[in-house]
């Protein structure tokens, strides 16, 4: 019975063993990646105008063109790899990427005239809208995307070695926040028919008996009569009373400055990393080198009939709240965006013990020879 409970001893004892070592075969080629990644951004980006989405709009709307400018990106992963063959050189690796994008979105010009309804709703006439500055919106984008890259691994000498990966990312989360300097001049033109309604004047050259509210005619009035109310007396005057109350202004501002847009999720992209790695600890390395990611994103809304702005909003009688306004963003229908720069950060191998000794080939599978002890 003793013999027997020894050689049962004797077995357990070696397959722990054995298990022992293929479980150290297995996590010595198991490795975890944490990065901080920092660079510049661009972005290529299609838009679908503001201006075509105004009813019966005059001939002589114009804007200009959408620039993405002072891109710079932030990042952070965090990666678990394998290498499977013997020499510990081909390997795959996935985890989650989060990007912090940072940039400028501007427009330099915005000029519109269409037709509106009266706030009594009595008539139609001209609403003119348009900014004498560029307008500009301070952006940070945020992405999390899933990676799925292939990875070499190169040794140098015991504790320096390269790797270059390189694969897909999948893009699960995107979502932008803005911050805007954008005011605007609302301007108004009435026809006015025998009972004195608006009516809607859609002459490129408005007629000469129409009602301008507008700084240019009441500039010129202002020329001959120089005792008059000054221009912004004037308009917060047209806007508190009569048939352009609630629709004219100067340098209005937009009753919300900040917000967020959400683009489609789903879509892929690719990314690629050099780094060299050097052997702090055992089990531990530090990792510097460059890095390069391509990401496209859509936006999901319906943008083909969204405004820059188009109404003033009214709290109490007199009280001028600003007007509504759309971001710059949501002209975007796509837009491709490249992140380049640098990565720093740790390898960590997970199993410590099978790393114990340092090996001259530090590519073997499993320690050869005898090892002193501890």
């Amino acid at each position: 019975m003793r013999i027997l409970s020894l050689i049962s001893l004797m077995i357990l004892a070696s397959v722990s063993n054995t298990f022992g070592q293929v479980r150290s075969e297995y996590f010595r080629s198991l490795f975890v990646d944490v990065d901080v990644n920092a660079g510049l951004m661009s972005q290529r980006i299609k838009t679908n105008a503001f201006s075509t989405n105004y009813p019966e709009a005059i001939n002589n709307a114009y804007q200009g063109k959408l620039k993405f400018t002072q891109g710079m990106s932030l990042g952070y992963e965090a990666h678990l790899g394998y290498y499977f063959d013997q020499k510990r050189r081909f390997g795959v690796e996935s985890g989650v990427n989060v990007y912090y994008q940072y940039g400028k979105l501007g427009m330099d010009s915005f000029h519109v005239e269409f037709e509106k309804a009266t706030a009594d709703g009595v008539g139609n006439f001209r609403q003119i809208i348009s900014t004498d500055h560029a307008i500009s919106e301070t952006i940070k984008m945020q992405t999390t995307s899933i990676p799925l890259l292939l990875t070499y691994k190169k040794t140098y000498n015991d504790n320096l070695f390269f790797t270059v990966s390189a694969g897909i990312v999948y893009n699960i989360k995107a979502s932008s926040t803005y911050k805007t300097n954008a005011n605007f001049d609302y301007e108004a033109l009435y026809q006015l028919n025998e009972q004195n309604l608006p009516l809607y004047d859609n002459s490129l050259i408005p007629d000469s008996t129409d009602f301008l509210v507008t700084k240019k005619g009441y500039n010129a009035f202002l020329a001959k009569h120089p005792n008059n109310m000054p221009l912004n007396e004037f308009f917060k005057f047209q806007d508190s009373v009569g048939v352009a109350r609630g629709s004219v202004g100067l340098n209005e501002s937009p009753n919300k400055t900040t917000g967020n847009v959400k683009y489609s999720t789903g879509s892929l992209g690719y990314t690629a990393e050099i780094a060299a790695n050097y052997r702090l600890m055992k089990n531990i390395s530090l990792r510097g080198g460059i890095y390069y990611t391509a990401q496209s994103f859509k936006n999901p809304s319906n943008n083909s009939s969204e405004r820059l702005t188009d109404s003033k909003i009214q709290g109490k009688p007199g009280q001028d709240l600003g007007v509504n306004y759309n971001s710059l963003l949501s002209e975007v229908n796509s837009l491709n965006g490249k992140n380049y720069g640098i990565t720093i950060g740790i390898r960590v191998y997970i199993n410590r013990t099978a790393w114990k000794y340092m090996e001259p080939d530090m590519d073997r599978i499993t320690p050869e020879g005898p090892h002193p002890k501890d």
